[in-house]
């Protein structure tokens, strides 16, 4: 299944990791560097997943979901977070919301890849 992902990372080297895997996964990849241009892509590209970073300059990842969400083109995209800090520190970041999910770096690909799977099929369950 071909898909439209939207990867957001201010790390440029992780962006690029993310966009060659996907695309090895056989989907699309549209990229942003920054919260702000990932809000303005997902309006304007309406993407079937978003991939994350939480901590990003123009707005922090769970700050863009809460954007997201206050439109109705954009409220059911699903979302995987990824990031570097610890667990403990990010978990108050993060929705309790059945269509997100948090990856920490370094991501374990497996991982990751059953994630995007699970969530481009659909799948619903809680944090």
């Amino acid at each position: 299944m071909s898909a439209h992902i939207l990867v957001a990372d201010d790390d440029a080297g992780t962006r690029r990791l993310l966009a060659d895997l996907l695309e090895s996964f056989g989907h699309e990849v549209l990229l942003a560097k920054d919260g702000y241009g990932a809000w303005q892509m997902a309006f304007q590209e309406t993407p079937q997943l978003i991939v994350m970073d939480i901590l990003m300059p123009e707005h922090y990842g769970s700050t863009v979901y809460k954007m997201l969400q206050n439109d109705s083109r954009t409220a059911d995209i699903p979302i995987i977070f990824i990031s570097a800090l610890p667990t403990e520190q990010v978990r108050p970041l993060l929705p309790e919301d059945a269509k997100t999910r948090f990856i920490p770096k370094p991501l374990d690909l497996d991982r990751f890849q059953e994630t995007v799977e699970e969530l481009l099929s659909g799948g619903r369950r809680a944090v």
